[in-house]
């Protein structure tokens, strides 16, 4: 009974060692740009290891017009909004160079209203989903502003409401639309 007792103090001093020493964490927060009409905010968090990054993109609305000749004017309002979750293993190229990978989850929704005529309008939803892998390189200027470029390659399901007509789609690969830039600041 005594060796159990001296053995399980000791365990718990192991392990008490262990979970007390401090490990360096970092948090990152940035504006991200991808193609020219979609950005967001992405908010980064873990350490040199593995950072979590939560990225929002492109929360927009949007009203326009077009004069269609008759004499009537379309409009049209949209709105939409995207959230990405992803991993980052990065690998130390030098002290402020580094190259990172690692996979993300993403998805996207927009909704647009068209007004057809002047007692008619149609509603297309838009839904996003799909899985990437990350591939980027981040370098630091003075220790804590970030620049970051990445392409991320991946699958996607995307599916279209127009009306009564349902459009499913899969796409695969690398659009200009999985190419960013992210602009950030580290604490």
């Amino acid at each position: 009974m005594r060796k159990l007792s001296v053995l399980l103090v000791l365990t718990f001093v192991l392990l008490n060692d262990l979970y007390s020493q401090e490990k360096i964490t970092s948090k990152e927060v940035g504006l991200y740009f991808s193609s020219l009409n979609s950005f967001g905010v992405r908010y980064k968090f873990g350490n040199e290891k593995r950072m979590f990054r939560l990225t929002a993109l492109s929360l927009s609305v949007g009203d326009g017009s077009d004069n269609d000749g008759t004499g009537f004017i379309t409009r049209q309002k949209s709105a939409g909004a995207g959230l990405n979750f992803g991993v980052e293993l990065p690998v130390r190229i030098t002290d402020v160079f580094n190259f990172y990978y690692g996979p993300e989850l993403r998805g996207s929704f927009n909704r647009q209203n068209y007004f057809l005529s002047p007692s008619s309008h149609q509603i297309i939803k838009e839904y996003s989903g799909g899985i990437g892998l990350i591939l980027g390189f981040s370098r630091s200027f003075q220790s804590n502003i970030t620049a970051s470029v990445e392409i991320v390659p991946g699958f996607s399901y995307n599916k279209k409401l127009e009306g009564n007509i349902e459009t499913i789609d899969y796409g695969f690969g690398l659009s200009s639309n999985t190419a960013a830039l992210t602009i950030g600041y580290r604490f």
